[in-house]
């Protein structure tokens, strides 16, 4: 009996037993789909992470207050909550001159709002060189807001292109009036599509503002104007990043009159570690969701060898009168493993579809892009197969060595 007769039996025996077959397959779907949806989430949230280094700008590093891996373990300074100050930035421009570029800065987190339009992205309250220097950003329109508009704290803003295409869409957003909040702000000027980046964390949607001006009208109840929110940097080119990275901290340390021994005050993201942060968590992910779905395989593996040894002894006389006609044991037994690896397949097959399902599902629930890499699925089917061969392989040596004058009487 050759192989394509082989598996249209074994089709043929799925199909006979519909509900026992779909309800044998259900761990190793389980199993499957864990796996897909592990990886694709995984990766998503790595993805994610590495476009919000990007959109930092390129050898850039993002400094904020508190140290959020101590979290509780802080020690504030003089007393106060953690922060960031201008006497920081001045500290640092002075005593690191391989810092390219470097300024302080605000979040706004305010409605942002045009006639019926609306958004809720972030604004950067900073300086321009944070845009065209640090992050290395084009005009695709208008001007940057300067000097003059920094000293005075005007109400001017630069949209990244896709909140200019959400505000206005096919109106000319130059010379136009906006709010945020419930203060009016004239756009500037308009960024070019920045694409350096993955998943759904559009720095396009951002848009920029004087740091004078954020501090005037969105941080004026702050406890003191010295105060930033976060601070970037931009290393130069021949700076070593390692070692720029420790004499930040040590000015910092300095300026927060940290003791020695003591915990930072403070945090540093910098792309390359955020990047290895990103890529361990994701590791960690994908390890537990692995471990689920191993032992639900190894349910569904014990399912269908439990499953394949009922066939075996409803079908007991239909192998002693094949092995009375003179089929082989190793026919018999190649039968059998093609039954249990089908089994299997056709549970890979489904638990894909469902993997991919469900990381469609959580990728809008969680609007972390949902990264689907085809290695994971051609895994996915190679474990199907090899589990269908290892937990067949018992009840087909069973039936392949069956006596077939006993089986030919067991009426």
């Amino acid at each position: 009996m050759n192989s394509l007769v082989l598996l249209r039996t074994s089709v043929t025996v799925f199909f006979k037993h519909p509900v026992r077959s779909f309800l044998t397959i259900l761990g190793i779907a389980i199993g499957i789909s864990a796996i897909i949806a592990t990886f694709a989430i995984g990766r998503g949230a790595e993805m994610r992470i590495r476009s919000q280094i990007m959109s930092m700008g390129e050898n850039a590093a993002y400094i904020i207050p508190g140290n959020v891996f101590e979290r509780g373990r802080v020690r504030a300074t003089l007393g106060t909550n953690p922060r960031l100050t201008k006497t920081d930035v001045c500290a640092l421009k002075e005593q690191i001159p391989q810092l390219r570029a470097i300024t302080g800065g605000f979040d706004v987190l305010e409605p942002i709002v045009y006639k019926s339009a609306s958004s809720h992205d972030r604004i950067f309250g900073t300086t321009a060189e944070m845009i065209t220097v640090i992050q290395e950003r084009k005009l695709a329109k208008g001007e940057l807001f300067g000097d003059y508009h920094r000293k005075y704290g005007l109400a001017v803003i630069v949209l990244g292109s896709e909140l200019a295409n959400i505000l206005f869409k096919d109106e000319d957003p130059i010379g136009k009036t906006i709010r945020i909040g419930r203060t009016p702000f004239l756009v500037l000027g308009v960024l070019e599509p920045y694409n350096n980046y993955f998943g759904n964390d559009d720095p396009n949607k951002k848009g920029f503002i004087p740091d004078t001006t954020a501090q005037k009208y969105f941080k004026k109840n702050d406890k003191t104007l010295n105060d930033v929110d976060f601070i970037v940097v931009k290393f130069g080119k021949e700076a070593h990043e390692g070692e720029t990275l420790r004499k930040i901290i040590r000015v910092l340390r300095q300026t927060h009159n940290i003791r020695p021994g003591d915990l930072e005050d403070f945090t540093i993201f910098d792309q390359q570690s955020i990047a290895n942060s990103a890529a361990t968590a994701s590791d960690i992910i994908q390890l537990f969701g692995l471990i689920a779905a191993s032992i639900s395989l190894l349910v569904g593996g014990i399912g269908i060898m439990n499953i394949m040894l009922v066939s075996v002894q409803e079908r007991t006389r239909e192998i002693g009168i094949r092995l009375a006609l003179g089929a082989t044991q190793g026919t018999i037994q190649a039968q059998f493993l093609i039954e249990a690896a089908t089994l299997c397949f056709v549970g890979g097959i489904v638990g894909i579809v469902a993997g991919l399902g469900i990381s469609a599902l959580l990728s809008i629930l969680t609007n972390l892009p949902g990264f689907i890499e085809t290695e994971p699925i051609f895994v996915a089917l190679f474990i199907t197969l090899i589990i269908g061969l290892v937990f067949g392989y018992y009840p087909a040596r069973k039936a392949s060595l069956m006596d077939p004058v006993k089986a030919l009487y067991n009426l």
